[in-house]
């Protein structure tokens, strides 16, 4: 089925007005066994060429991008990198976006799940690659086989750090088994009609449990794993420079040394992307710099201010606010609700969005609307809390100019520690939406991967 929409410029002051403007795909919904017209699969696999993402930054050129000879990127975020966002940093710069993670198994079982990833592709949201999640080869290549039609590239998650992520095996837990990783990248490079990429993290030192190890050296055994990959065909590698026990107040700096001597191995082959301590624009140009690499990738800077990459500066002062960003998102969730064809869980999502972009008015200067904001039944009720928040600013003669990141120096400014690579804690992580966001979301996998529920099933 094919509906035209066209992407609604009106809250954008006309910035968006030359992005494109095309139609969207969308795959049934209804069937319970929906199964994708195959592709023809090429033989022999796709060749890797070394230019492959300068090409797509060509073919689908953002005129709202601070520079265009890198790839300025939206990372893979459950309930967070969806299609409104998207289209919503895609207005303000970021040339090259992820959707957010798909759990293998369950996109190539459960319908209802598939409902929410597969239904709306439209030409204004590429270039695009879709993360998948899961160490099944069969698994994840029919998962592939659905979006690659739609979509520029297929990421396999070998970054998520989270106890949900060890139970499944995969995310960052796969780095750490090197043979069902590779064993995988190898049955995706021999069917897959559109390029692989990885994204990674840093590998850990072994616990102590483990055998003994000897001198473990995180870059360089880290770089022994990425050869591999690259050997195995791989067409893109996206490196997170820190390990997976490297979260939360234990985060520390982004090893941009490691990722910069992965460009130096690897990057005549295949373009590298650079991932971490992105706060603002200084950090994007300060990364390239010192890594070389092909693309920046941010995540938590991006979720709360969607113009990090705009071409008009907004440091040191600020043009755009977080109410505006917060009104033009809401604007963009009703017109492509999450829940259908939007990789969100709806409600949910709109709400999680809502905490990130208005973190200093929720949790600081006007903390009953936080409640509030938590408790909204619907989009009505969220955009009431924004509403009464616009007569806050205009009561307290805020500036725009002096807004700045809040939600991002969380760990940074409230629970400042030194960052270290100890031993894994087995015990559940405490589930806090409004704070914990990574590629596989928070650690509630009932309610991430449940395909029975209304709000939040994956």
């Amino acid at each position: 089925m094919t509906d035209g929409v066209e992407l609604d410029n009106d809250t954008n002051d006309g910035d968006s007005s030359s992005l494109i403007q095309s139609t969207s795909l969308s795959l049934s919904t209804t069937t319970t066994s929906f199964i994708p017209q195959q592709p023809e699969r090429p033989q022999p696999p796709i060749p890797v060429d070394r230019q492959w993402i300068a090409k797509l930054l060509q073919k689908y050129p953002n005129p709202n991008a601070r520079r265009h000879d890198k790839a300025l990127v939206c990372a893979p975020m459950v309930d967070q990198s969806d299609l409104p966002f998207r289209l919503l940093c895609r207005r303000y710069g970021t040339n090259l976006c992820y959707t957010p993670m798909i759990h293998a198994k369950l996109a190539a079982t459960n319908p209802r799940y598939r409902q929410k990833f597969m239904g709306t592709w439209l030409q204004q949201d590429r270039p695009l690659i879709v993360q998948i999640c899961g160490s099944n080869p069969e698994y994840v290549l029919q998962t592939a086989r659905f979006v690659e039609p739609f979509v520029d590239g297929i990421d396999i998650n070998c970054g998520c750090p989270q106890q949900i992520a060890k139970k499944g095996n995969y995310g960052a837990f796969l780095l750490e088994q090197e043979e069902t990783l590779l064993t995988l990248v190898r049955h995706l490079v021999r069917h897959l009609t559109v390029p692989l990429s990885i994204k990674v993290r840093l590998l850990p030192p072994p616990d102590s449990s483990g055998p003994p190890m000897g001198n473990f050296d995180v870059p360089s055994e880290s770089l022994k794993l990425y050869q591999k990959l690259v050997d195995a065909g791989i067409h893109l590698l996206t490196i997170h420079g820190r390990t997976r026990k490297q979260k939360s107040d234990l985060t520390g700096h982004s090893d941009w040394e490691t990722i910069g001597k992965a460009v130096k191995l690897f990057g005549d082959r295949i373009p590298i992307f650079a991932n971490g301590s992105i706060q603002d624009y200084d950090d994007v140009e300060e990364c390239l710099k010192i890594t070389g690499a092909d693309g920046v990738m941010s995540s938590e800077s991006l979720l709360e201010y969607p113009p990090l990459f705009y071409k008009v500066p907004q440091t040191p002062v600020r043009t755009i606010g977080r109410i505006q960003l917060a009104q033009e998102y809401m604007d963009l969730a009703r017109q492509y609700p999450p829940q259908i064809g939007g990789q969100g869980s709806g409600l949910k999502c709109v709400r999680m969005h809502m905490h990130r972009f208005l973190h200093k008015d929720l949790q600081y200067s006007h903390p009953q609307l936080r409640q509030r904001v938590c408790w909204a039944k619907s989009n009505d009720d969220l955009q009431q809390c924004l509403d009464d928040l616009k007569l806050y600013h205009q009561q307290d003669n805020h500036h725009v100019g002096s807004e700045a990141l809040s939600w991002y120096r969380r760990w940074r400014d409230e629970q400042p520690k030194v960052a270290k690579m100890g031993d894994d804690d087995d015990e559940e992580e405490e589930e806090d939406s409004d704070y914990d966001v990574d590629e596989c979301g928070n650690n509630n996998g009932a309610i991430f991967f449940d395909g029975n529920k209304d709000d939040g099933d994956y």
